[in-house]
């Protein structure tokens, strides 16, 4: 066993129980290997299996806003009301590049977390929140003032709100339009928001971090947040587009890949681009100038915890799913922190 595959059993362990299932995508020169452990979904090779990947959806949504900015379609530093009458509601000052790197000012969240506690939804909380009701927050927050600095406050909402609008402009729902201009083209064929008959054997029913089974996320407006499920066998295949792409872009979508990955706002001492840089989409993660910095996003739901790196420098990727709900539980996403897996991420590319 290499020091790399350590280093990745290392990253799955605070996922890992008897109870739940852990799966994990290694890509280096060219080749993939996948690694799983706990308990088995089915009898399909654990690349096949499909789990919730909740926020790791944001990374979609910003290479599909690249792709119609890349088409002409969208001016990213434009107001996002220009791309239907019905956002008309939205101040001017919010742009489609403020959703996708978290600096327009939104919330996380639609209402007051305690609000939240007293309206938990079955199937998560954004189920049930409709585009009428989304044009109709909007339009109580009509009058709300610019912020006065480029903040980052990472938001659901604003993410959510532009894959609504570029779902408005388009005339189809985002998931329809995702999968006509991003996910469909690159061959994902288990990245969706719902699953078909033949798909459903294969999903990891999300489970609380003591076993017990919860209920899949649902989404309506705010699908472009958190709605996506995927397989390691996909992830390892994005990872792979997005290394081509970044090696040499050929078509419209290698550019738009590319264009995810630039730095919009610095999130280190004085807006510096380390450790860390909020691109589109992509947070880009350097916190070791003796190692190579890499592209990150992660994703929780009650059910489900995942993660996804890519270096390019290394031409190297790995990702890790599973479901178990890590994320949503106060103490398991404290031990999680705690292992550090940043670092370790480092570490792992460092030995690539």
């Amino acid at each position: 066993m290499n020091a790399t595959t350590k280093h990745l059993q290392s990253m799955m362990r605070p996922y890992e129980s008897p109870r739940h299932a852990v799966v994990a995508f290694q890509l280096g020169d060219g080749e993939v290997t996948y690694l799983n452990r706990g308990a088995p979904i089915c009898e399909d090779p654990c690349e096949d299996w499909i789990f919730e990947i909740a926020s790791i959806t944001k990374v979609f949504t910003a290479v599909l806003l690249c792709r119609l900015v890349e088409e002409g379609k969208i001016d990213p530093k434009a107001p996002l009301r220009d791309m239907s009458d019905a956002l008309k509601d939205v101040p001017d000052w919010i742009t489609a590049e403020r959703l996708t790197s978290h600096t327009s000012g939104l919330p996380n969240y639609f209402m007051p977390l305690w609000k939240a506690l007293f309206r938990q939804q079955p199937d998560g909380p954004y189920a049930t929140f409709s585009r009428s009701d989304l044009l109709a927050w909007l339009h109580n927050r009509r009058s709300i003032a610019a912020p006065r600095q480029n903040r980052h406050v990472y938001s659901n909402v604003g993410v959510g709100l532009l894959g609504e609008a570029m779902a408005m402009m388009e005339g189809k729902p985002f998931v329809e339009l995702l999968a006509e201009k991003v996910t469909g083209p690159m061959g994902l064929q288990d990245t969706a928001d719902r699953l078909v008959s033949g798909q459903q054997r294969r999903f990891a029913k999300p489970k609380a971090p003591n076993g017990k089974s919860v209920p899949p996320w649902t989404f309506q407006s705010l699908a472009a947040a958190g709605c996506l499920r995927s397989s390691a066998r996909d992830l390892a295949c994005f990872a792979m587009a997005v290394l081509q792409a970044l090696n040499g872009p050929e078509t419209a979508l290698d550019r738009a890949i590319c264009q995810s990955t630039l730095p919009i706002l610095g999130l280190g001492p004085g807006g510096a681009l380390t450790p860390t840089a909020q691109c589109y989409g992509w947070l880009l993660v350097a916190m070791d100038k003796q190692k190579p910095g890499f592209l990150f996003h992660n994703g929780g739901t009650a059910g489900s915890s995942c993660s996804l790196h890519i270096c390019p420098e290394r031409k190297a990727a790995f990702g890790i799913l599973s479901n178990n709900g890590v994320a949503g539980n106060l103490w398991a996403s404290t031990k999680l922190n705690w292992s550090n897996p940043l670092r370790k991420a480092h570490d792992l590319f460092a030995n690539t």
